[in-house]
């Protein structure tokens, strides 16, 4: 199953823990990551690398493999790492795939753990676990993703709701008489206007929010570097060189888009376009 058809599917279905346990055990094949938008490259002057948050960066160097490394058996519980700690590459790996414009990626991958974790105390056999780990790392990531345009589409149509009626019980001030009658009717159709564009917004809303329509914050291309260069698919993390002969980029536009990368995961853009 793909990452955007079980978004869709919880999008028309509200399904509580139960329901979705027997769903991902009825489906029972990997979920499928997808990158679905070509993103829009920023300029060097767009992006402030005093902003660039290198905690983030920090967390993804320090991420542990979900092979242990121990040649031989050496007799210690999770000397490697617990279950959960072997498969956070994954939950930040599944966060480039779901992250939108006004979302941050920390708190996206939080979510994502607590569905890591919830997956770990349910499926007790390893290969259970390793088949529906991603389906609850998605779901709490897309619970998250959901609650945010719902909030936003309820806060942009209150507030158009509050400009379209503000001004229907003010009382006429003594300045207000003054006014010549011109002014007056400019004034009157200023505010028309206003009240029309508060209407259009107020419908706006209502789709410019909806869960589909936000828009991705990582290109494809972005993805695919932040993963090889991260070691996020699992495997070992790769060294620019390594990179380039893979992607077939050179080192100095790897440079900027990780560098660009790095910084749509360290910023929450709020631009909306109405």
């Amino acid at each position: 199953m793909k990452l955007l058809s079980l978004e869709k599917y919880l999008l028309k279905n509200d399904i509580n823990d139960e329901e979705f346990k027997k769903l991902v055990i009825e489906i029972s094949e990997k979920l499928e990551l997808e990158a679905l938008s070509e993103g829009r490259k920023l300029t060097d002057e767009e992006i402030d690398y005093e902003y660039v948050d290198f905690l983030i960066a920090e967390i993804l160097e320090t991420l542990k493999d979900d092979v242990c490394k121990c040649e031989v058996e050496c007799g210690v519980p999770d000397c490697c790492g617990t279950r959960v700690e072997k498969n956070l590459k994954k939950v930040y790996e599944m966060a480039l795939y779901m992250l939108r414009d006004g979302i941050s990626y920390e708190d996206l991958t939080q979510e994502g753990i607590i569905g890591l974790i919830k997956a770990h105390e349910l499926f007790e056999d390893d290969k259970d676990f390793k088949l529906y780990k991603d389906y609850y790392i998605a779901k709490e990531m897309f619970n998250y993703i959901n609650n945010y345009a719902n909030y936003r589409k309820s806060a942009f149509k209150d507030y158009a709701e509050h400009e379209i009626h503000k001004d229907s019980h003010l009382k006429v001030s003594l300045k207000d008489k003054d006014k010549s009658e011109e002014l007056k009717k400019l004034e009157k159709e200023n505010k028309e206007k206003h009240i029309e564009e508060m209407k259009h917004l107020e419908k706006r809303a209502e789709t410019l929010f909806d869960y589909l329509n936000l828009k991705y914050r990582l290109s494809e291309r972005e993805i695919e570097v932040l993963v090889l260069y991260y070691g996020l698919d699992g495997h070992s993390k790769k060294t620019f060189s390594q990179i380039s002969e893979i992607t077939k980029i050179d080192e100095d536009s790897l440079d900027k888009i990780l560098k660009g990368a790095m910084f749509k995961l360290s910023n929450v853009d709020e631009k909306v376009e109405l």
